[in-house]
């Protein structure tokens, strides 16, 4: 039985990406940076701010102070300048409605900035009623780590073999494992189904609503 679904944001419930594209090249050309592709970008996201710039400029290509002033500008700019593009993905609010009617106890676990999460949760999807939205926070461990995992699902009420990790990338797979969720891949967002497979994806859904699907026969064969 399906106790708690928690959902990845970025490439999972909101399509992010050219708002992530185009607040990362703004801030790289204030700071006399090379601009990156939009590939360059997607590949390089999921582990957090600092981490995406690192992705960016490896092999220690900027200083670490380097680094750190660059991320806290990406924060900065992206609270400020980044919900222009995002929509949610088609079918989501849909989806996360039918779940919401039936009870079904929801939260969002990213590792997007706190204040940008909460931001983009108001904005995109307001009449959701999340238990909680989860981002980074100064020091609280970010996902994968299964500690952060676990926060959101006690305050979902539930336990992890019952609770459904939603999302779109290695990191959100390598989450599940850790905490023993069930593990949901979702194949429209920034990763390869190779690559949540490769990462222990339990499931691969193509359309958000067969996520309700999941939910409904798993409760329906319980009673």
């Amino acid at each position: 039985m399906i106790k708690g679904v928690i959902f990845d944001l970025d490439g999972t419930l909101l399509d992010t990406l050219d708002d992530i594209h185009n607040v990362v090249n703004t801030v790289l050309q204030l700071n006399d940076l090379p601009t990156k592709t939009i590939l360059e970008i997607k590949a390089a996201v999921g582990k957090g701010v600092e981490e995406l710039v690192l992705r960016l400029f490896p092999s220690g290509e900027l200083s670490t102070q380097r680094v750190f002033k660059v991320a806290s500008d990406i924060r900065e700019t992206f609270l400020k300048h980044g919900t222009v593009l995002t929509k949610p993905y088609t079918g989501v609010e849909e989806m996360l409605d039918a779940l919401a009617r039936r009870g079904i106890p929801l939260a969002v676990l990213t590792n997007k900035p706190q204040a940008s999460a909460e931001k983009a949760v108001s904005v995109y999807l307001p009449d959701v009623p999340f238990r909680t939205v989860q981002g980074v926070t100064p020091g609280m461990p970010m996902k994968p780590e299964a500690e952060i995992a676990m926060k959101v699902i006690l305050k979902l009420g539930s336990v992890p073999g019952e609770t459904l990790m939603v999302g779109d990338s290695d990191v959100d797979m390598d989450t599940a494992k850790n905490a023993g969720l069930i593990a949901v891949g979702v194949s429209w967002g920034f990763r390869s189904v190779e690559l949540l497979l490769e990462h222990g994806a339990d499931v691969i859904v193509n359309d958000p609503k067969e996520i309700c699907g999941l939910v409904f026969r798993s409760n329906h064969s319980a009673n």
